[in-house]
């Protein structure tokens, strides 16, 4: 599958060189550091640790789609009167979706730092126009290089946390590589299963991943011993279909990995394949899988979405 018209490499560079003539790279890497100083009171981080961060979040294909995006969307509004009125409206968000959707990538406490930056453009970008789709693209980029940033002094490998976690509720591995298997098979008939398995393990190497994981486990627990109230008890026990909580927990795992992998998530979830299946239709007495099941989804759909980023497919569609 041929994604770029020349090579992947030169075309990011060209989008590097794009957004730093706008931008350049200097008052970004000042950015990250006074928001680090802002919001976390950290003033002693390396300017080539920025850099070098600040890099590798423009080096996702992900990122690198968002914001060739708003590019071109801020080329369009110079003669687009209908979109440029909508774009003024005080109300308008949607650049501010699209933009959050690279937060999405370093967890909450990025998209967090989003808000304070976009709150505080004029602070950080005294001479540039807050309301530019350009612009809330900026306020990503240099929100998640602050995310990544802090969460580089989290050093510890919760894989084997995980996979304890994950086997307590009678999960293992590999069902949840099968899964993964299943999904990515049609797109690279020749893959090899190790393959699987590698993303699975990166994405139980995260303490995003294991923060939803306990949680999940910790409320699905509680249920099936009585702790809450008894209408949460009966709510979260029946796994009612509007409760959506669960859902919400374990999209947080997905989300890390773009909107691709929030996909196969919301796929997973309906079509409930392997291990999930079992999960959901257990109603042994006393027994609450409501969290766990979506947890599940998530860590599979998030493996899916990490493979395919790091990895061409041989399909752009499923082989049949």
């Amino acid at each position: 599958m041929r994604s770029f018209l020349r090579d992947k490499a030169e075309i990011f560079r060209d989008f590097r060189e794009e957004l730093f003539r706008a931008y350049p790279q200097a008052i970004l890497e000042e950015a990250v550091a006074r928001l680090l100083v802002e919001v976390k009171g950290i003033k002693k981080i390396p300017t080539e640790s920025i850099s070098e961060t600040l890099l590798g979040v423009l080096s996702k294909t992900e990122t690198y789609n968002v914001m060739t995006t708003l590019l071109e969307l801020d080329k369009k509004v110079k003669h687009d009167p209908e979109l440029l009125a909508s774009m003024k409206d005080p109300s308008y968000n949607v650049h501010r979706t699209m933009a959050m959707s690279i937060c999405g990538m370093y967890g909450s406490g990025a998209i967090s730092l989003f808000g304070f930056v976009d709150c505080k453009f004029r602070i950080f970008f005294p001479h540039k126009r807050p309301k530019f789709f350009l612009s809330k693209g900026i306020c990503a980029i240099v929100a998640s290089t602050a995310s990544v940033v802090i969460s580089d002094n989290v050093k510890t490998d919760y894989t084997e946390s995980n996979i304890a976690l994950l086997a307590s509720r009678g999960v293992q591995l590999s069902e949840i590589v099968d899964i993964v298997d299943s999904l990515q098979r049609p797109y690279n008939p020749d893959m090899d299963r190790q393959l699987c398995e590698d993303h699975v393990l990166g994405v139980l190497r995260k303490q995003q991943t294991y923060h939803a994981i306990q949680l999940a486990i910790k409320i699905d627990t509680a249920v099936e011993r009585g702790e809450f109230s008894a209408q949460y008890n009966h709510t979260v026990g029946q796994d009612e279909g509007l409760f959506g909580v669960d859902e919400s927990v374990a999209s947080a795992i997905p989300l890390l990995y773009g909107t691709i992998a929030l996909t196969n998530f919301g796929y997973l979830d309906k079509s409930k394949p392997g291990v999930i299946s079992q999960l959901d239709s257990n109603h042994e007495e006393g027994v609450c899988n409501t969290f766990i099941d979506d947890i599940v989804c998530g860590i599979a759909a998030a493996a899916c979405g990490r493979l395919a980023h790091n990895n061409t497919p041989k399909y752009s569609k499923p082989l049949k």
